[in-house]
């Protein structure tokens, strides 16, 4: 009797034990087994699925309005927070990628552009210039009642090409640009009108680009002030160059370095465009990868009726 008592102490004790094993292991993240009163069998309602302890990785896993924001904000985010490792490998990539070059050609422009206004200021004069627009007026048998007082303004003077940002001293940029704006067009071909263009204000941006993209402003190059109006070369007819053809090597080379470094930042642009595109599609895959997701889980529930439940327990 004692070692039936004993027995019976035993097999109650190790079945407890493992008992307790087996709540212990089915409590991790996916299922857990809740205390039953003993008056009522065991039902699907007793199992539940358990959230991350993370709680904004679990947003992001779950919650699509969030898996949205974080990829809006770090493309892959959301990727990687689902265990989409190759996807969001690709999107952190193209954000690391676009950021790298548009910092790169934005430099790379800024350093040709600061290379460009260095060199105009070593070649274009607003004096030469100036020389030459009175030139034109005089062959082309033009006046303008203020005329006379740029010609006192920079008659005699010789451009300085060794900075000639001294020059933009020497002459009133309000003065010419009123004479610019009703200087007639003398030209074999051009027709009828006024100047397009007035020389912008000193040292701004439109004064660099416009100095080395319209041939109005030709007649400030050092080259083609030394070959034409320095000497007043008599077969020069001062006419307007409307096609180019009078356009000096320095105003070419000067065209050609504008467009250089604005090609850069063109394509500093251009990349902030892949930046966007990027952080938007990253966000929809984002968002309705974690809905699918949702969507899945939820049919699977569905199908675990109760009625169609079954769970097999190994003692």
């Amino acid at each position: 009797m004692k070692n039936l008592v004993l027995i019976l102490v035993i097999s109650a004790l190790f079945t407890g034990v493992n008992f307790a094993q087996l709540k212990s292991d089915l409590a991790g993240n996916i299922i857990k087994v809740e205390d039953l009163p003993a008056e009522r069998d065991l039902s699907i309602n007793d199992f539940s699925f358990q959230q991350s302890s993370n709680g904004f990785i679990n947003a992001q896993q779950t919650v699509p309005g969030v898996a949205f924001l974080s990829s809006a904000i770090l493309p892959g985010s959301a990727q990687a927070a689902n265990g989409k490792w190759a996807r969001a490998g690709v999107y952190l990539a193209v954000e690391a990628f676009s950021i790298f070059y548009y910092i790169n050609r934005n430099n790379v422009a800024k350093d040709q552009e600061r290379a460009y206004e260095a060199f105009t200021h070593q070649e274009w004069s607003v004096v030469a210039y100036s020389q030459w627009l009175i030139g034109y007026y005089d062959n082309n048998g033009l006046s303008h009642d203020k005329l006379d007082q740029l010609r006192t303004m920079v008659g005699g003077l010789d451009p300085d090409f060794s900075d000639t940002r001294n020059d933009w001293n020497r002459v009133n940029i309000n003065l010419l640009q009123e004479i610019e704006r009703e200087t007639d067009l003398v030209c074999g071909t051009c027709g009828s009108g006024d100047f397009s263009h007035v020389l912008p204000a000193y040292g701004s941006q439109q004064y660099y680009e416009l100095i080395s993209k319209y041939y109005q402003f030709e007649g400030g190059w050092s080259d083609f002030y030394a070959e034409n109006v320095a000497v007043n070369n008599p077969n020069y007819n001062y006419l307007y160059d409307n096609k180019g053809d009078l356009a000096s090597p320095l105003f070419l080379l000067g065209a050609e370095r504008a467009d250089r470094f604005n090609n850069n930042y063109r394509r500093a642009g251009n990349i902030l465009n892949l930046l966007v595109i990027n952080h938007v599609v990253s966000a929809f895959d984002a968002l309705f990868s974690v809905k699918l997701k949702n969507a899945q889980v939820q049919a699977s529930a569905n199908m675990m009726r109760p009625d169609s439940f079954s769970l097999t327990l190994h003692f």
